[in-house]
């Protein structure tokens, strides 16, 4: 499965780089509005979409380009009017997904397409998938299908590790169960910084794990202050950072998060709760995207009722998944992710 996203000023430009990377099977996963800030002031609204297509579709595609052979003409069947002849104010999502589900052979009295988008999985992502496999797919199929495609990823290579994401996700927990782990489990020298001074309680609950592990521990304030305590924690193997949690909306809150981390070259795990609806999630990841995300650690796995969002914004975005917490015990309610344990909690109990 080939996922890419698109931003343009108007859904007809975006559509005919769609249909020429991706070809005319390509599905339409997301579509939103965003500014582009680029401009300042009179910066002008454009479109964001997402669009995937499954690799033989995209392999075809490409190899017919090459060859010089247009494969992208559409006949009456599929859509009336070529696409670079459409207005983007008369383009609905919904007519095109209709269309292209239409054309791959879904069929809605599949029963697995009920059962999957009851798990959680956004439902174009449920026909893209069978629409692969074809309409007498079997979850076992789809495990498969899905276990290739997947993103799974230990840490990046770096001492310093940033922890980022909004407000209550459970960055301080997690945080405390990692360096139990590391400190003494793989017995390193761990040392933990913190940003966080606004939270009331936060600097003692992280000095106060800080303690139990014996393992050392500084507040900072400024960006200045945070490269002395690194310098401080130079003899240290692993250095946790703790943020301030911000909603996704106080945007201001990203440069000022870059400046500390200018030049540390820092791996940075965005947080994210299970039970976060897609449209926050989506929020969320395009406001901290900005920092350069390089892990998902999902957190409160225990409190979710289906866990296919984590598959829906693994398949989207396409960040790996280091880590799920799975409840409030420090350190035991911590697990690393595998394709496998993924997939099995995500889809295990479709029958």
């Amino acid at each position: 499965m080939q996922i890419k996203t698109y931003t343009a000023a108007s859904m007809k430009d975006i559509l005919s780089q769609i249909k020429s990377e991706l070809g005319s099977d390509a599905v339409i996963l997301s579509k939103r509005e965003i500014q582009d800030t680029g401009f300042g002031l009179a910066a002008k609204p454009l479109i964001e979409v997402t669009a995937a297509v499954d690799f033989d579709a995209a392999r075809e595609h490409r190899t017919a380009r090459a060859g010089g052979v247009q494969v992208c003409q559409r006949t009456a069947e599929t859509v009336a009017a070529p696409v670079d002849a459409l207005s983007s104010d008369i383009i609905e999502i919904k007519e095109m997904m209709r269309t292209l589900i239409s054309q791959s052979g879904i069929h809605e009295q599949n029963p697995l397409r009920a059962k999957l988008a009851s798990k959680g999985i956004r439902q174009n992502l449920v026909d893209l998938i069978l629409s692969k496999l074809g309409k007498d797919a079997s979850i076992e199929a789809v495990k498969g299908l899905v276990g290739k495609v997947v993103k799974i990823g230990q840490p990046a290579p770096s001492r310093v590790w940033a922890f980022v994401g909004a407000t209550g996700v459970g960055k301080t927990t997690t945080i405390a169960k990692i360096a139990a782990r590391c400190a003494l489990n793989e017995h390193k020298k761990v040392g933990l910084i913190t940003l966080d001074t606004y939270r009331i309680g936060a600097v003692d609950q992280g000095r106060i794990y800080a303690k139990i592990l014996n393992i050392p521990f500084i507040s900072v304030t400024t960006p200045a202050e945070f490269k002395t305590a690194l310098v401080k924690l130079d003899s240290m193997d692993l250095v946790l950072v703790d943020t301030v949690g911000r909603s996704p909306q106080y945007r201001e809150y990203i440069p000022q998060l870059k400046e500390y981390f200018a030049g540390t070259k820092a791996c940075t795990f965005l947080l994210m709760p299970v039970a976060t609806r897609d449209a926050e999630m989506d929020t969320t990841t395009k406001t901290f995207s900005g920092l350069g995300i390089d892990r998902m650690i999902f957190t409160k796995a225990d409190e979710a009722g289906s866990m296919g969002s984590v598959l829906t914004h693994n398949l989207i975005h396409r960040i790996p998944i280091s880590y799920l917490t799975t409840g409030q015990r420090v350190p035991e309610d911590i697990e690393e992710a595998s394709a496998a344990h993924i997939i099995e909690r995500c889809l295990g109990e479709i029958a």
